[in-house]
């Protein structure tokens, strides 16, 4: 039967027999069929994610994504597991999956390197862990269930700049198939024909407190330093978190081979 389903007879159960006599009985009954649901949900999820064969890291997450929409449909609560699923993959778990190979994929171009990424995560990192410990002592005194949820929230944000950071070195920039793929992490990245590009210029720099136009993906911290700026024929969807989707017309990145990059750009244009 249809999740939907299930829950709209649920409901239509509650209206029924909701009345003081019945309520507290059927409100057990229904947290009980909710929680068998769920548990059938996630155990066929996993039964279907162990029967298809990844290949990467990036094809486990697609995997997921795939095996969920089959289950549940695109919805909004599919992007907001995808985007913690990549959180915790890419924090805790990506050591484990398998790299591709360039001739898989075509050629691969990384951004992390020469990029303030490092710097930026590890002084944040020691800035929320000094933060978390003296919060946590002074909030105990007052609410300890309150001093835990700010260490767990804490917490949860070291993971997600540990996973941000290593996202950034496993999904670097890709030329496949004449399209040429601008990351930044599981942020958000952007696919575009080769053949939609009008022009590839040099980048300018966004000064401290400038606004981002919003007909532009800038797939970079703004700690960094742009290099090129890639004006397109026709708007592309940007895909950014928690599946939110915007239509931009130019794509600034930066990149850490720029001559290899704008070699195989122009010789994917020609062929």
């Amino acid at each position: 039967m249809n999740i939907k389903k299930i829950f709209l007879l649920l409901a239509l159960a509650l209206l029924l027999f909701g009345s003081r006599t019945y309520l507290s009985d059927l409100f057990w009954l229904v947290i009980a069929l909710e929680a068998c649901i769920v548990t059938y949900i996630i155990f066929s999820v996993i039964k279907s994610i162990i029967g298809l064969k990844h290949k990467s890291r990036e094809d486990f997450i697609s995997n997921i994504r795939e095996v969920l929409e089959q289950k549940l449909g695109k919805s909004f609560l599919i992007e907001f597991v995808i985007t913690e699923l990549n959180v915790f993959y890419y924090s805790l778990l990506v050591w484990f999956g398998k790299s591709r190979t360039a001739d898989q994929n075509g050629k691969a171009f990384t951004y992390h390197r020469s990029s303030e990424m490092k710097t930026f995560i590890i002084v944040f990192t020691i800035l929320i862990i000094g933060e978390g410990v003296l919060f946590h002592y002074l909030l105990q005194k007052w609410n300890e269930v309150i001093a835990w949820v700010f260490t767990i929230l804490n917490v949860y944000g070291i993971l997600y700049l540990v996973g941000f950071y290593n996202s950034a070195k496993y999904l670097p920039h890709l030329i496949t198939q004449e399209k040429l793929i601008i990351r930044l992490g599981f942020q958000s990245s952007i696919t575009l024909d080769i053949a939609n590009i009008e022009q590839i210029n040099r980048a300018k720099e966004i000064e401290l407190g400038m606004k981002v136009p919003k007909d532009t993906y800038y797939s970079l911290l703004k700690l960094d330093t742009p290099h090129f700026e890639i004006i397109l024929k026709e708007p592309v969807e940007m895909n950014g978190f928690y599946g939110i989707k915007e239509k931009v017309g130019k794509v600034v990145f930066r990149v850490d081979d720029r001559d290899a990059i704008l070699e195989e750009i122009n010789h994917a244009d020609k062929s």
